[in-house]
């Protein structure tokens, strides 16, 4: 199975921590589920959840939230977050 289409259920915590900090994202200190990463005109929250990955942006006001399967591979996942809301 190439990478591309490992699922995200398959990677290690430490592999999708370094996978979100090379997008660009910082994590929260209270919580280590719960990441931020901003675009050129969105923020975003990305939340590791028990059943799925959730990711909340705010652009200019306006609040979008979506959820993806951890059974989603990691660059589908990647694109949908970085096209923004």
């Amino acid at each position: 199975m190439y990478s591309e289409e490992k699922p995200i259920n398959q990677y290690s915590l430490q592999a999708l921590e370094l996978w979100l900090v090379n997008l660009g994202a910082r994590k929260d200190i209270d919580n280590p589920s719960k990441w931020y990463l901003a675009g050129s005109d969105w923020n975003a929250i990305i939340f590791f959840e028990q059943e799925d990955l959730s990711v909340s942006w705010d652009s200019n006001g306006k609040f979008i939230k979506r959820s993806f399967s951890y059974c989603i591979n990691r660059d589908d996942v990647e694109n949908a977050i970085m096209q923004g809301p």
